[in-house]
């Protein structure tokens, strides 16, 4: 069985990482080279010096190779490849991880009963199932349907429109149909969802929306099987919509520094990044807008994460 584990990290702090790297280190080097030589004699008159040309593959690779023929009773070729090695972030980071899982400088962070034993700048591993922010994806899925309620409000007012020009129709029939027609089933969740459009809530909605896209930093969470939630500080500068996509509902491993325990009572605000997050109870009626809106259904728009949790600022969100 081998010896090592290789982990594919999708969120990686590089920055990070490397600035550790250098201080265990001395200094990071992201590349290597080294030569390879082959030697042949054979029998034959001298003919001087020769180049070997590399096929276009060789030169991607960072090979270079020559021949060199000297002139005696014997002919003497000595082939020279220079092989260039160059690192990725990925494998810096499994050489970082490995070092500090052999060193046992990694604290495992499994249980509840764990939290009163770490502190603030110890290094921790932790595993879990990825939740995300649950406050940011509840403001993506509205958005899709607050798109999808403006196509369907559209098509009531049209058909609003139609009935409208067939009362004022010059034909009797034509008139006396439209009288006749009955309104539209989805009339009434259009009508309120043009006054929600409107209201200040959703103006602040969509401004709550625009400043977590905007902020540097964003706040995901991990809850491990314990019941352990971790707060994870993640740049946006390494995290974007396609980590996102791959860490959805996933069960991952995060390796970084506690920033903060918390303790019975206390908790983080997902939304602490808006002004909405920073107004406490005040902001209650603004989260409660979300589920008042006619024919939409979502979770819990809660974004308070409680004890037992922990804020970690991670190097490394892996599988």
């Amino acid at each position: 069985m081998a010896g090592y584990q290789l982990a594919h990290p999708l969120y990686l702090d590089v920055q990070m990482m490397v600035s550790f790297l250098a201080y265990l280190e001395g200094g990071v080097y992201v590349s290597s080279e080294e030569t390879l030589q082959k030697e042949k004699i054979r029998g034959g008159k001298a003919v001087g010096d020769k180049k070997i040309n590399l096929p276009s593959l060789g030169a991607l690779l960072g090979i270079e190779a020559s021949l060199n023929v000297e002139a005696s009773g014997h002919t003497g070729e000595t082939a020279e490849t220079k092989v260039a090695r160059h690192h990725t972030a990925a494998s810096l980071f499994n050489g970082l991880y490995g070092f500090l899982h052999d060193d046992e400088a990694i604290i495992s962070l499994e249980g509840p009963e764990q939290l009163t034993n770490v502190k603030p700048g110890e290094f921790v591993k932790i595993a879990g199932r990825y939740t995300g922010n649950p406050l940011e994806e509840m403001l993506a899925i509205f958005s899709q349907i607050m798109a999808y309620m403006e196509e369907m409000s559209q098509g009531v007012e049209g058909v609003h429109s139609q009935r409208s020009t067939g009362r004022r129709s010059g034909n009797p029939q034509t008139r006396e149909a439209a009288k006749s027609q009955e309104d539209h089933s989805w009339t009434e969740t259009a009508r309120q969802f043009r006054q929600f459009e409107q209201s200040i809530e959703m103006r602040i909605l969509r401004k709550m929306k625009e400043e977590l896209e905007s902020s540097p930093i964003h706040d995901v969470v991990l809850e491990t099987a314990s019941g352990v939630k971790a707060v994870l500080t993640v740049a946006s500068e390494y995290y974007d919509e396609s980590v996102a996509e791959k860490l959805s509902s996933g069960d991952f491993v995060v390796l970084g520094k506690i920033t903060r325990v918390l303790q019975e009572g206390e908790s983080i605000n997902l939304s602490r990044r808006t002004v909405i997050g920073k107004m406490a109870d005040e902001s209650e009626p603004f989260f409660n807008a979300i589920a008042s809106i006619p024919g939409i259904s979502l979770q819990s728009s809660d974004p308070v994460v409680s004890y037992p949790a922990v804020q970690i600022l991670p190097m490394a969100i892996f599988v």
